[in-house]
């Protein structure tokens, strides 16, 4: 069995409006920085970093 990747993600908190977070997201292995304005948004960003990183590993291989 093949291992996966893994991703690791900095979030920071930095306010809170409108029953949501914004803040922001630092994925590690890439070292970016994305900032979000909801809760959604922050599922959304590492969502598409860890889809981003397996289309990477499946063209690599």
């Amino acid at each position: 069995m093949k291992d996966k990747e893994t991703s690791t993600f900095i979030v920071k908190v930095m306010d809170q409006q409108n029953n949501s977070w914004q803040g922001s997201i630092t994925w590690v292995e890439n070292d970016e920085t994305m900032y979000f304005r909801s809760a959604l948004e922050l599922l959304h960003l590492m969502d598409g970093a860890i889809k981003k990183n397996t289309n990477t590993e499946v063209k690599e291989n």
